[in-house]
């Protein structure tokens, strides 16, 4: 395990890393080519976007004016565009956000694709439904997650819909342990990594972080990456569409509307705005 090392005591050694803490993060985000790696690889995982898809549309009238927050490369956005929904897309990487606009041109599709940072998104009753899917919202802060909430309300109409989607930790997420892998494909670096992974699990806040140290196999040369996540429960879920104004209408456990179970994988909470 990689020595972090106590400010307070001198030894004649560095400090290697600060102490672990939770919502610890330093994704390159604003650098293009792990945005473009990043994408990459997460679209290696096989993503259900015609399930989500119907899902989503389940809750909108024909015409409807739709955000998607943090939309990626767009798939979401295309597929409710193609069926005739008025769609905006928030998106911080740069990537993606290219790709996104290149494939609506393509499909000849009218779509508003933004390059921002959802947390600095300014609308006012501009959208009959917006989402935040896939898990995102698990790697925002509690304070990130509140102000995404309470924008995201000022940016629906009266009785809109906001869907978000998290997911339950695993026993495995639960967890502290040390090892090492390879990387098949690079992600962290230009090419693929040998990289020693350091998980921390803070039980009170419910947060993993990851720290990956990771070597480029050709340069030789090594950096430090982390993320964390956290599984929010179903009152703080509730709690922060309280202060937002929002209430909550349903949940599920999936996409084909499994009640949601403590055991649920996914977690999936319907909000409406207060008229």
């Amino acid at each position: 395990m990689m020595k972090v090392m106590d400010k307070n005591k001198s030894d004649g050694l560095d400090l290697i890393l600060e102490r672990p803490t939770p919502f610890e993060m330093s994704l390159p985000w604003g650098d293009d080519r792990f945005s473009k790696r990043f994408f990459e690889v997460v679209n290696d995982w096989g993503i259900p976007t015609e399930k989500e898809v119907d899902f989503i549309a389940g809750y909108l009238k024909p015409g409807s004016r739709v955000l998607d927050l943090a939309c990626g490369g767009g798939r979401h956005a295309l597929a409710l565009a193609q069926k005739g929904h008025r769609v905006t897309g928030i998106e911080i990487g740069q990537h993606p956000f290219e790709l996104a606009r290149a494939r609506a041109q393509e499909a000849g599709l009218d779509i508003d694709f933004v390059k921002e940072d959802i947390l600095k998104m300014s609308y006012e009753n501009a959208f009959d439904l917006a989402f935040f899917i896939c898990g995102q919202i698990g790697h925002c802060s509690p304070q990130q997650v509140q102000a995404i909430f309470k924008k995201t309300a000022r940016s629906l109409i009266d009785g809109g819909i906001f869907i978000v989607h998290g997911w339950r930790f695993s026993k495995e997420d639960k967890s502290s342990y040390v090892q090492w892998y390879s990387e098949k494909k690079a992600l962290y670096q230009e090419n693929p990594s040998i990289v020693h992974r350091e998980q921390y699990y803070f039980e009170k806040e419910n947060v993993k972080l990851i720290r990956d140290f990771a070597v480029d196999t050709v340069t030789r040369e090594g950096k430090l990456f982390s993320v964390s996540e956290k599984e929010y429960s179903n009152g703080e879920m509730v709690e922060f569409a309280k202060m937002a104004g929002l209430e909550l209408v349903e949940n599920f456990g999936s996409y084909d509307r499994e009640p949601l179970l403590d055991v649920s994988e996914s977690r999936i909470f319907i909000f409406k705005s207060k008229s």
